[in-house]
């Protein structure tokens, strides 16, 4: 009886955790919503979620425990306690995006810093990823 309640319990958790991650992949289906999520998995301080919304490619060289540790250590050197990010254009063409943002970040002294960036994103397994792979120029 203990192992039957185990077993379904197991079974239960697998499908719960299928159910939300489809969930995540149908908010997230165009370029922009992918880098969306991803910014605010990174503010939520969820580092495994931005992480999974990364190519492939990028996790071989980089893995999760590096990217958490370098965003936290960026985060803490510049001091900086909040951000906002504006999704400002988004460019497709066939399995390659384009994605323009505008990011304000404030730190514990209250000064502010506006920047502003572009997101490569690949589409791989029929979903856009952030590609954050450095280019040979």
């Amino acid at each position: 009886m203990r192992r039957k309640l185990v077993i379904s319990l197991i079974f239960f958790l697998l499908f719960a955790l299928t159910a939300c991650n489809r969930g995540e992949e149908s908010q997230a289906s165009s370029p922009a919503q992918v880098v969306e999520a991803f910014f605010k998995a990174l503010d939520a301080k969820e580092y495994p979620t931005a992480y999974s919304l990364l190519t492939k490619e990028f996790q071989e060289q980089m893995p999760l425990e590096i990217f958490s540790s370098s965003i936290e250590q960026g985060l803490s050197e510049y001091g900086i306690v909040s951000q906002t990010h504006e999704i400002v254009k988004e460019e497709v063409q066939g399995d390659l995006a384009h994605v323009s943002y505008k990011v304000t970040s404030q730190n514990k002294e209250g000064k502010k810093f506006e920047g502003e960036g572009v997101y490569i994103l690949k589409k791989e397994n029929e979903q856009w990823r952030i590609d954050l792979v450095p280019t040979s120029p």
